[in-house]
């Protein structure tokens, strides 16, 4: 029997409800890459290999030479790398928020994941004793304790005390202390199988700011207290006694020991602070602050301090009994702000530094990585040309954004001696690369040689080309059309467009598609996509749909090859359309990767997204739970639904049903009988439609919209006309 697949693409109202029919599409998660994140924590090997808990971006290995930092490697298993601890034998112990507890061997390049457990809560810290117990500071879950066999974990114990255990340290008797937020500091024995509280001091800290502790080699307990210092407590046994407290203001949030039993505190919002201690009080000898959110310290063992700096990175320090300097510093943090698609199919990101990646269809493997050593930027975005040259535009702190130019050779970066002038950037079928700020500029490449050949001050803001050379631009106010002759802009159309443009993309058939967005006090309200014909001299906007709900940001507006069209929008997520020269259909929709910071799309069509400092790739296929709907449940005849929302300010939702093909015609009429819109001039297949309608430019009151069915210039079809109200409240 003869069958048609039909999808419903329309939203259903009725008794108070909503009801979303099945998309024909969907959007699969194939691949997931987070290896960003900021420097929370630092601790060394014995080898002097130094380790950094780093967020998203999980377990990272670093070489210091006395003079360099470098990376090794690194490993992500998920979850939110806080905390780290090296035991005697080496095996690190990773506190790993969201995900638990994790053990790694480390044999100089490459981590091996070797025990994993995790029984909730937040984790925040963790430490070894003196007999290989791994205690683990848990949040709201108190403290717990595991044995380790090399292969898996085992919980022995588990108390909680209340309040938010945050950091803890044991002593070489096997003492635990804990730091518990607003609780303080609390001492406990544990006899492999239970805790036992036996002291605890709270020296009216307030919420959550016993964060951090140390003890000397003499037992000495040094408390990192967020709102109030840095402490000295001695413990007898069931009593502590605070022997000497010092703030320096700031958020002191990590302490060390040194070798010498100098003090180091890391201090959140103030660097690096060096003290020492004679048993009744601190003297502070030196101080630094690098910029960054000093997160954690390490001090190896002759005395060079690490500093696990945040937003910053990683930096290493000498101190010579006086003075702190500065001996080394690697960015190797960041969120993934950007991401582009090679010719070749290699994925580049854009955090602190750039990366490249290979993605084999359910995997990423990094394959390059490079940052600009002992400097600190921030990336804005970044694209690639049909030769594989990344353009990465980044910022220094307190000064102008600029693009760096890479070449790529599958292995590692080269970074050329040039740079080009902010703005986006876009380029032409020749190579020629355009740049639109504060006007819109040419260059060409020669090796890595840039020659400014073209720069008009008119117009501004996103850019593309089509396949013929036309550039368009889109800004705030207005879409523009340009060709270039080699040396100079000719603008040849502009059309004023009402609401700010987020960005621009140009199909192979030369059709422009615009994400647009209205602001509403200041905020984001809704988002618009837009088609526009181009016939070399004028604009005309041929379709128009309302996206997703209130709050949202449209960010990026990507045509596939095949020509589907992918919109990236803010807090609605990431988004599928059809487009047939007069209208959209949504094919499908993904909200639960937001907020959404790029998309790129590939030659095969895969979508390549960075979303909460990670990279993610998916799959656009056919959706599987689509529904095969017999012809006899297709429209039984021409309909034309009330509008939603009505009323309406100032767009709303036009909904019309065939059993069959026909010519169809939708306008728009005032009070007077004036037609004041065409929303549709199209022949469409049988099935139910969506157009929108923008009313953004009329004044409230009430309207009518009539659809028509029947080719009026050759009377064909079925002869059919239908009008209803609808009501515009500004």
């Amino acid at each position: 029997m003869w069958r048609k697949t039909f999808f419903l693409g329309m939203i259903i109202f009725g008794c108070g409800t909503t009801t979303y029919a099945q998309l024909p599409y969907a959007f699969t998660n194939t691949a997931r890459n987070t290896h960003y994140g900021i420097a929370l924590d630092v601790a060394v090997a014995g080898d002097g290999t130094v380790f950094v808990a780093n967020g998203h971006g999980g377990l990272r290995a670093y070489t210091y030479d006395g003079e360099t930092i470098t990376r090794v490697t690194f490993i992500d298993d998920g979850g939110y790398a806080r905390g780290l601890t090296i035991a005697p034998d080496g095996t690190i112990f990773l506190a790993n928020d969201d995900d638990g507890l994790r053990a790694y061997t480390y044999d100089g390049n490459t981590f091996t994941n070797t025990a994993h457990i995790d029984d909730g809560g937040n984790v925040h810290n963790v430490e070894v004793g003196p007999d290989g117990t791994i205690f683990l500071a848990k949040g709201d879950d108190g403290l717990r304790a595991y044995s380790y066999d090399g292969a898996s974990f085992t919980n022995t114990a588990h108390i909680s005390n209340g309040s938010r255990a945050q950091g803890v340290a044991v002593a070489a008797d096997g003492t635990v202390f804990l730091a518990n937020g607003q609780d303080g500091l609390r001492a406990y024995s544990y006899n492999g199988s239970s805790f036992i509280n036996t002291a605890h001091i709270d020296d009216g800290f307030g919420a959550d700011d016993a964060v951090a502790i140390a003890v000397a080699s003499d037992g000495t307990i040094f408390l990192a207290n967020e709102r109030d210092g840095l402490r000295a407590y001695t413990y007898g046994g069931n009593t502590f006694i605070n022997t000497a407290h010092i703030d320096n203001g700031g958020n002191a949030y990590n302490v060390e020991v040194g070798p010498d039993g100098t003090i180091f505190l890391a201090n959140r919002s103030d660097g690096l602070w060096v003290y020492t201690y004679d048993g009744s009080s601190f003297t502070n000898t030196d101080h630094i602050n690098d910029g960054g959110s000093a997160q954690g310290v390490a001090v190896d063992s002759v005395g060079t301090v690490f500093l696990a700096n945040g937003n910053d990175g990683l930096r290493a320090y000498h101190y010579d009994g006086t003075s702190v300097m500065n001996t080394a510093h690697i960015a190797d943090v960041g969120e993934a702000s950007s991401v582009a698609v090679g010719p070749d199919g290699t994925v580049f990101v854009a955090d602190a530094g750039l990366f490249a990646y290979s993605y084999d269809g359910s995997s990423f493997t990094n394959t390059a990585y490079f940052t600009n050593t002992n400097v600190t930027f921030f990336t804005f975005n970044l694209a690639v040309d049909a030769q594989g040259i990344v353009f990465l535009r980044v910022g220094y702190l307190f000064g102008s954004t600029f693009y760096q130019i890479y070449s790529y050779d599958g292995t590692s970066f080269s970074r050329f001696n040039a740079s080009l002038h902010r703005g986006d950037i876009a380029f032409g079928p020749d190579g020629t690369i355009f740049i639109s700020y504060g006007g819109l500029s040419a260059y060409t490449r020669e090796d890595t040689i840039f020659t400014n050949t073209a720069h008009t001050d008119n117009g501004g803001g996103y850019i593309a080309v089509a396949p013929d050379g036309t550039i368009f631009q889109a800004s705030d106010d207005s879409l523009w059309a340009w060709t270039y002759d080699g040396s100079s802009f000719t603008n040849t159309a502009q059309i004023d467009i009402s609401l700010d443009a987020a960005d621009v993309a140009v199909g192979a058939d030369g059709t422009v598609f615009l994400a647009l967005a209205t602001r509403d006090r200041g905020g984001w309200d809704n988002t618009h996509l837009s088609a526009y014909s181009f016939n070399d001299t004028s604009f005309t906007n041929t379709a128009n749909i309302v996206v997703g709900g209130e709050d949202n940001s449209a960010i990026k507006v990507e045509v596939g090859p095949d020509g589907t069209i992918f919109l990236a929008n803010g807090t609605d997520g990431l988004r599928a359309y059809t487009y047939d020269g007069s209208s959209f259909t949504n094919t499908a929709h993904r909200d639960d990767i937001v907020p959404i910071d790029d998309i790129a799309v590939s030659s095969d069509e895969t979508i390549f997204l960075v979303s909460d400092g990670g990279l993610y790739a998916y799959a656009y296929t056919k959706n599987p739970t689509s529904i095969d709907v017999e012809p006899s449940e297709l429209p039984t005849q021409i309909g034309l639904m009330q509008n939603y929302p009505n009323p309406f300010n100032p767009t709303t939702a036009i909904e019309f049903s065939l059993p069959q093909s026909g010519f169809v015609t939708v306008k728009v009429y005032n009070l007077l009988g004036e037609e004041v819109a065409t929303l549709l001039e199209a022949r469409k297949p049988a099935g139910r439609h969506n157009v929108s309608f923008d009313a953004l430019a009329l004044t409230s009151g009430l309207y009518y919209y009539t659809l028509t069915v029947g080719d009026p210039s050759t009377g064909s079809g079925q002869a059919f006309k239908q009008t209803r109200k609808m009501l515009l409240l500004r």
